[in-house]
């Protein structure tokens, strides 16, 4: 075979073979199978642990806002509970100026008087304005005035509620705190206002003096009176006249 043959053979290889190569298909990134991602599932993502941490953080509080709100209820309940009695300083009221009218061994007299509120029980007395200006001392409310010229017969009348208490337990305390100290047995009593009570006189030949218990709303209100014997006659009708005046507050 002469030198251009072979030349010409040469040729012809070479070009088969770059058309062979120019014919492959390039791979590219975008041809490229992927194989699929592998998903852990026994372990939490940030975002699922982010959004559990938020719900136990919601429970927390949520949790804490209850506890707060059971103890602001707490709280409400005893405040409700209290009595009011126990929440307002006790206090005495001036009322209307009234007429007080009492029969004495068939003679009837009238007299001036005043109209007093006790606070904040709502019950309500009358004594004759000649026993001047009442003054609170501690829990009892006191009247004294002197009845006689010489300064000789001051007369006491003395106010106080017992919380809580009911007719019988204050006569029971009453003969505790002053055994043998009356003439005879409690007897009862109404006032003009329709309120019950109980009545004794103490057994002191030096002076006039008794107490008087008239029971209203769940309490009772103590009435004592003290005068000397040679005022006797004048007291008796002033303790006639606060005790029948006795009635609550409508």
């Amino acid at each position: 075979m002469n030198k251009g043959w072979v030349q010409m053979l040469t040729t012809a290889a070479l070009t088969v073979m770059v058309a062979g190569c120019m014919g492959q298909p390039v791979a590219t990134e975008s041809s490229v199978k992927q194989e699929p991602e592998t998903r852990i599932t026994n372990q939490h993502s940030p975002q699922d642990t982010s959004v559990e941490e938020g719900i136990g953080k919601g429970e927390t509080n949520l949790s804490k806002t209850s506890d707060e709100d059971s103890k602001g209820e707490e709280a409400q309940v005893l405040e409700t509970d209290v009595p009011k009695y126990e929440e307002e300083k006790l206090s005495i009221v001036t009322g209307d100026d009234v007429k007080l009218e009492t029969s004495l061994e068939h003679i009837t007299t009238v007299f001036d008087g005043t109209e007093y509120t006790i606070e904040p029980y709502g019950v309500i007395f009358a004594l004759r304005t000649g026993m001047g200006e009442p003054v609170v001392e501690g829990e009892k409310i006191v009247f004294s005035q002197d009845l006689s010229i010489d300064m000789s017969a001051v007369a006491t009348m003395i106010y106080e509620v017992m919380e809580n208490t009911s007719l019988n337990e204050a006569v029971d305390k009453e003969l505790q705190d002053h055994k043998d100290s009356f003439y005879g047995k409690f007897i009862e009593t109404v006032s003009n206002g329709g309120l019950q009570g109980k009545h004794n006189q103490y057994k002191d030949d030096s002076v006039y003096s008794g107490v008087f218990y008239y029971e209203f709303d769940q309490h009772v209100l103590r009435i004592e009176y003290k005068s000397p014997i040679n005022a006797v006659d004048a007291m008796v009708r002033i303790v006639n006249e606060t005790v029948d005046s006795v009635k609550m507050q409508e």
